[in-house]
């Protein structure tokens, strides 16, 4: 079975598309982007806000009551959580692997994954037709995580003289944040090392004015700037700095940086700080650790629950055994651009 969540809602077995009702579709959706198991109360919680927590278990019981057994099959149920089943594919899942895989350095990359069909994976807000307020920070992560991707993406494309490809990733970034002077700074460079400085002009012309229309500003100094380079300035990946949800540039032998996004450890981290990671510190608890859960880099604290060691967020419900991660280092440092 196949459950898609970018672009849309859509549950398919063996392609064909499957009807699910409004709060079973919300489960599924749930479970997708957490990508983990979550406790039954929890779900009820967030899907039943205003219900008392009798009205809300009830509800949630009622919606799995009402799926029929080809739905019952994509969910793992028990009386204390629910999960999606082992063999489910989830497009959301498979898109944040590959965004993680394009933003860090020295990862190596698969053909696959410098396609048309990656950044078209990546051209998809979550669910955007849904405006339930359980979903806003996951969306707004996802759009920034594939943001990041999108540019990268475009820069590696641009870097094999594959300047079409280049372009379409760079406008699939300016299409998922229009205002964001880092997407229009990439396609503009794609323009250069293809040596088209006139594209390259137009490009920062319409971003000029479509700033000055929508916010009364102008680009930054650096931003003009980029059209005083030298043409194919793109000579390797060196020259790129990547960022993601919780990773990295510039890993070097004892201690490298991450670059955080997000709100799930604030207000001790906060969206955009640089962390300075050690591999020489020793975890324990209270730490906020560095790792890589199923792809996709993490940063958490550790704790203990039940006996058990768990990474854990500050302020949302988000939980992981340690057993199931790779840790990569511990928290030493904080910089904040003020």
């Amino acid at each position: 079975m196949q459950l898609s969540v970018l672009g849309g809602f859509e549950l398919s077995n063996d392609g064909i598309n499957t009807d699910l009702p409004d709060g079973a579709s919300r489960v599924l959706a749930i479970l997708a982007i957490a990508d983990r198991a979550i406790a039954r109360a929890t779900i009820a919680g967030t899907l039943w806000p205003d219900a008392t927590e009798a009205h809300a278990q009830a509800s949630l019981r009622s919606a799995l009551t009402r799926l029929s057994a080809v739905h019952r099959s994509a969910l793992i149920v028990n009386s204390r959580d629910l999960a999606l089943a082992h063999n489910m594919s989830v497009d959301l899942r498979d898109g944040r692997a590959l965004a993680h895989r394009l933003v860090l350095l020295d990862t190596e990359i698969a053909a696959a994954d410098m396609s048309q069909v990656a950044t078209l994976l990546l051209s998809d807000d979550l669910l955007p037709d849904w405006y339930d307020d359980w979903l806003s920070a996951d969306a707004q992560q996802w759009r920034e995580l594939r943001f990041h991707a999108l540019q990268a993406l475009a820069l590696r494309l641009a870097i094999e003289q594959r300047y079409s490809e280049a372009a379409d990733a760079a406008c699939a970034a300016i299409a998922a944040e229009p205002l964001r002077e880092t997407g229009h700074a990439a396609l503009i460079r794609v323009h250069l090392a293809e040596g088209n400085r006139s594209a390259a002009n137009d490009a920062a012309d319409a971003y000029r004015l479509r700033l000055q229309e929508e916010m009364g500003a102008q680009p930054s100094a650096q931003f003009d700037a980029l059209l005083h380079v030298p043409l194919a300035r793109l000579a390797g990946p060196e020259s790129i700095v990547f960022t993601a949800q919780t990773a990295v540039a510039g890993e070097a032998v004892g201690a490298f940086e991450v670059v955080a996004t997000g709100i799930s450890m604030e207000p001790t981290i906060r969206h955009g700080d640089t962390l300075l990671v050690s591999h020489e510190v020793t975890p324990s608890p209270g730490r906020i650790i560095v790792a890589i859960h199923a792809g996709t880099w993490i940063v958490k604290r550790l704790a203990e629950r039940d006996g058990i060691a768990v990474l854990r967020s500050d302020n949302v419900n988000e939980e992981v055994p340690l057993a199931d991660v790779e840790i990569r280092g511990v928290v030493v440092e904080l910089r904040r651009a003020l």
